[in-house]
């Protein structure tokens, strides 16, 4: 439901429906679709092999401002689970030249960041950037949310959103 959904987004707004709430409870409770990815340094990462840790995952690109004004948050996330069976995914469609040159050399992602992943960003992503899952342990997405703020907010945004629903 959730691809479709913002397809006629037009009708969802005139039924007085917010389109990116309506996309939340499309995919809340749901299994997250199966996976293979390469990081960015090549190593494989695959969907199956996490079962039985928590799993974050962020898709962003080099251009979208509220990805980069997250990347505080986001990292202090990756810093307080480090050890504790909690997975940090980045997906971008990005190259990895690109991410390599336009971004790397810039800022810093703790997450494990998975180039060129078109495939399961046109199964996944909702409207807007950047969008995040948090899995539980079996796979079903426990919490989601698109989009964010540029402001002084971003800095602590999605750790406060995030923190929670990884506690639970």
């Amino acid at each position: 439901c959730a691809k479709n959904l913002f397809i006629k987004a037009d009708s969802v707004i005139k039924a007085g429906k917010n389109p990116f709430e309506e996309w939340k409870t499309c995919v809340v409770g749901k299994p997250f679709p199966d996976f293979s990815a390469k990081t960015i340094t090549g190593d494989a990462v695959a969907f199956d092999k996490l079962k039985g840790t928590i799993i974050v995952i962020n898709f962003w690109f080099i251009g979208c401002h509220p990805c980069i004004a997250e990347l505080p948050a986001l990292s202090k996330l990756v810093k307080e689970y480090q050890g504790k069976g909690v997975v940090f995914l980045a997906f971008t469609w990005e190259t990895v030249a690109s991410i390599r040159k336009d971004f790397l050399s810039k800022y810093k992602l703790d997450f494990t960041i998975l180039p060129e992943a078109n495939e399961l960003i046109s199964k996944v992503s909702g409207s807007g950037y950047p969008t995040t899952y948090i899995l539980d342990k079996n796979g079903i997405i426990k919490e989601a949310w698109n989009g964010g703020s540029t402001d002084e907010t971003a800095k602590t945004e999605a750790y406060l959103k995030a923190k929670p629903i990884i506690d639970i």
